[in-house]
């Protein structure tokens, strides 16, 4: 074997696990959900999440300073793309099956899409059609059934919540570009973790207590320390190197795969009803996905 296919080979291997690893928070988290409020599950993981990132920055010999005329974006990136992001993601979490919300997760796609054609990028029809598919796959899989309508106002604030993290997350990979290229991807992340992670604990004491972590069991707990680690910080060096050893589309081929990950872990594990309409509705939803992807890569390809 080779030396670059070798490389090949660990990237796809790193990036299998790293999948995994993302589509594994959504049925442990709702364990500790049971126990522990949304937010200060979301912001205290978060914090750990941060503190493994410094970490890795320090051990592979990275910068960590941020120059000044920096510190402002990036506090505001915190605030959109962790502390927002992960106060929604917890109250969905929480309000609903992690099986929904892996599905509705992967509508970031559809978001960046929205967000670029805002920012003047041209979005072909294929885009727009990729984009209604996807947000009808979503309604499926939030109504739960084949037969029967079953929304109404009470019952889809968890979805709400998913869509309104989902958001936040394309808004953060969007204005964070800039700063990764010029900083490097992990530096940013580990700052915004923290950062962000720190604010929504806060804001999480306003109503919660620490005296929370005592009512969590073993199990629990370890469930809360693997999710603060793995998913966040682990899986996020695991993108890293995927990105530079498969490139972005060969990386994003595999993102497709973490609602398959999170519903399958759910089901297999810890009970989470797998329904035909689930089945149907994550289907349509990862169909307008690629869909919303291949039209983004064709208009990148086509000269302005």
């Amino acid at each position: 074997m080779t030396p670059e296919a070798r490389r090949r080979w660990t990237g796809e291997l790193i990036m299998m696990v790293t999948i995994l690893l993302m589509g594994s928070s959504y049925p442990l988290a709702k364990e500790v959900l049971v126990v522990m409020s949304p937010l200060l599950y979301s912001g205290s993981r978060y914090v750990i999440a941060g503190i493994f990132l410094f970490a890795a920055l320090i051990v592979m010999r990275q910068p960590i300073a941020l120059p000044q005329r920096d510190w402002l974006p990036i506090v505001l990136l915190s605030i959109v793309g962790v502390a927002a992001f992960q106060a929604c993601w917890g109250l969905g979490m929480a309000r609903s099956a992690p099986s929904v919300g892996s599905i509705v997760m992967t509508t970031t796609t559809a978001f960046s899409a929205i967000l670029a054609w805002m920012g003047g990028r041209r979005l072909p029809g294929l885009g727009w059609l990729g984009i209604f598919v996807a947000f009808a796959g979503v309604v499926i899989v939030v109504n739960n059934s084949l037969s029967s309508w079953t929304l109404a106002l009470g019952n889809i604030d968890g979805a709400l919540f998913w869509v309104l993290s989902a958001f936040a997350w394309a808004l953060y990979v969007d204005r964070c570009t800039p700063y990764n290229a010029r900083l490097g991807g992990l530096r940013v992340f580990a700052w915004t973790t923290l950062i962000g992670s720190v604010v929504l604990t806060l804001l999480a004491l306003a109503f919660d207590s620490l005296a929370e972590f005592g009512r969590l069991d073993t199990r629990q707990f370890s469930y809360w320390l693997y999710t603060a680690i793995f998913p966040v910080g682990v899986a996020f060096l695991g993108l890293s190197i995927g990105f530079e050893r498969l490139g972005v589309p060969r990386v994003m081929v595999y993102m497709y795969l973490i609602p398959v990950a999170g519903v399958g872990l759910s089901a297999a594990f810890f009970g989470d009803p797998l329904t035909w309409a689930r089945v149907l509705g994550g289907g349509i939803v990862l169909s307008g996905v690629i869909l919303t992807r291949v039209a983004l890569d064709r208009a990148a390809r086509v000269p302005v």
